[in-house]
């Protein structure tokens, strides 16, 4: 059957807060358009049957339900052939459909990290989210992880389920540099010639590293005029957005603070930038780091295996020993250094680009179902 429903607790269907997860879901519906598939996106931030949900459509019309039972009133589970699943687990409903008897759909279980690992590193994941990941990784027919780093932890973690899972590494979607739009932001925030500008992208909150950046920030501000540090993402711990507002108050013509950019206009941000921070503490991929070497940023990134591809290309600190400042610095004073580095982060994340079989390897898997029903 050639209808798919991917599901997901968040997709860009306006001004509205989208993270890598709904980038991935808006390359997979794309993808799967192309190849012909009657593609459907069930939107939903809750587990709950009496949570609202809203169901994009192939042509791109987007309606609104106020519940999931609402929603199977229209559309049985059955009514597609496969489900793919993007991190919301309603493993209730889903578990459902292996009791019936008529043609079942196929389920396919997206993970972008694996929870589990987050919590035993000390962040603050949600139990029953995690507790219903690993439900789907037992109920789904195939298992998709992101990145070969997070392919090591699966088996490391859910040896049994082996033979379900494959890797489908992210891709990255592309804009080109508007230089009529990157004037535009300069004047906004008169971003004059001799300024450094850097960039966060990313949600306000710890395990993204948001903390280490704004408590660093006022030292580094304050001995660097000519240094303008953009923060871009969603709010989601009132310390440290409180800590946040501070500094925009404090730093006015410095510290600049976007909750949402649309994905173009991110782009011609990440063009301005000199300098990309990913402070973040725990990454299966990271999605912002790529896009902002192919924008010929220089990186300061925490050390983190799933950056280890930039590892000669990148300038790394280590925030267990606090010597994010000190390196922070290092590239703001060293204009030669971070062209060095630029040079080689851009010509990393153009191979991958070049490289990149998302597209292929979807169409794969949908198609080892059809090869194992001839068996």
């Amino acid at each position: 059957m050639k209808k798919i429903l991917l599901i997901s607790f968040e997709y860009p269907t306006g001004r509205s807060y989208c993270g890598g997860v709904g980038q991935i879901v808006e390359q997979s519906r794309d993808a799967l358009l192309a190849m012909g598939y009657e593609t459907y996106v069930l939107i939903s931030s809750g587990f709950a049957r009496k949570d609202p949900v809203k169901l994009l459509f192939a042509d791109g019309s987007l309606k609104r339900y106020p519940s999931l039972g609402a929603f199977l009133r229209d559309y049985d589970w059955c009514n597609f052939g496969y489900i793919i699943h993007h991190f919301v687990n309603w493993t209730t409903e889903l578990k459902k459909i292996a009791v019936q008897k008529r043609r079942k759909p196929k389920i396919i279980y997206h993970f972008h990290s694996i929870l589990r690992r987050e919590k035993e590193s000390g962040f603050r994941t949600l139990n029953h989210f995690l507790y219903n990941q690993e439900k789907m990784i037992e109920l789904a027919d195939r298992v998709v992880c992101p990145s070969a780093y997070e392919y090591d932890n699966f088996i490391r973690y859910f040896p049994s389920f082996i033979d379900k899972v494959v890797v489908i590494e992210n891709t990255i979607e592309a804009f080109g540099a508007d230089k009529n739009k990157i004037e535009e932001i300069r004047a906004r925030h008169k971003v004059r010639n001799n300024d450094i500008v850097s960039l966060y992208v990313g949600r306000l909150e710890r395990i993204k590293g948001a903390h280490i950046l704004l408590k660093e920030a006022p030292k580094i501000l304050k001995a660097h005029a000519h240094l303008k540090l953009f923060f871009v993402g969603r709010s989601l711990e009132k310390d440290l957005y409180k800590r946040l507002l501070r500094l925009c108050g404090q730093f006015p013509k410095q510290f600049f603070y976007k909750k949402y950019l649309d994905k173009n206009e991110l782009f011609q941000y990440y063009y301005l930038s000199d300098i990309y921070i990913n402070s973040s503490l725990s990454e299966s991929f990271s999605l912002s780091t790529h896009e902002s070497a192919l924008c010929n940023s220089a990186l300061l990134l925490n050390r983190l295996p799933a950056l280890e591809k930039f590892k000669d290309a990148a300038l790394f600190f280590d925030a267990n020993s606090g010597d994010f400042s000190e390196k922070y610095e290092v590239l703001i004073r060293n204009h030669v250094l971070r062209s060095k580095l630029s040079g080689k982060a851009s010509a990393i994340a153009n191979k991958f680009i070049d490289n990149n079989r998302f597209r292929d390897n979807l169409y794969k898997l949908l198609n080892s179902f059809s090869a194992e029903a001839k068996i």
